[in-house]
C-alpha cells in the first residue's frame, strides 16, 4: 500500500476546514428561519422588561437575562410560551399559550414554540428541544430586535 506524501502543514491545515462555513451558514440560515419559515403565526410572541419590548420568535430559547431589567409581561401571541424561575430552564415554570398573557415577577429563561413544549425534557436536560435556537437575553435582542441599541 502506497502512502500519499503530505507535509505536516498541509495535513494540519486542511484539517478542519471542512466544517467552519457549515458551522457559518448554519448560524446564518437559524437567524434567518425565524423571519421566514413561520406564516402561519399572525401575532408573536412578545416580552416586556418594564416599558420596554421585543418579539419572540418560535422556536427558540432564552437562557438567561444577565445585565438587562427583569421581565415584567409575557404576551404568547400565537405561541405556546414556558417561563422558568431560574437560568438554565430550572425551578419553577409556567406555561401559557396561544392568546394568553402573563405578568412575570421571576423570570430566569423562557422557550418560545409554535407547539406544545416538552417541558420535563427541558428541565431534565436543561436545553431546549432540539432544532431550537438558544440565545442569552442581549444576544437575543441584538439579533431580533431592531430596537437593540436601546436595551
Amino acid at each position: 500500500m502506497r502512502r500519499a506524501n503530505m507535509s505536516s502543514v498541509s495535513h494540519a491545515g486542511n484539517k478542519y476546514l471542512d466544517w467552519i462555513p457549515g458551522i457559518s451558514l448554519q448560524h446564518l440560515i437559524k437567524s434567518l428561519e425565524g423571519f421566514f419559515r413561520r406564516p402561519e403565526i399572525t401575532k408573536r410572541a412578545r416580552i416586556w422588561h418594564g416599558n420596554f419590548s421585543y418579539p419572540l420568535i418560535p422556536d427558540t430559547a432564552i437562557k438567561s437575562f444577565h445585565y438587562m431589567s427583569p421581565a415584567t409581561s409575557i404576551d404568547a401571541g400565537d405561541c405556546y410560551v414556558c417561563i422558568f424561575d431560574d437560568e438554565q430552564y430550572r425551578g419553577n415554570y409556567q406555561v401559557i399559550g396561544p392568546g394568553e398573557k402573563a405578568q412575570v415577577s421571576q423570570c430566569a429563561s423562557v422557550v418560545i414554540s409554535d407547539r406544545k413544549i416538552p417541558v420535563e425534557s427541558v428541565r431534565r436536560n436543561g436545553q431546549p428541544p432540539g432544532g431550537f435556537w438558544e440565545l442569552d437575553g442581549p444576544m437575543y435582542v441584538m439579533q431580533f430586535s431592531r430596537a437593540y441599541r436601546y436595551v
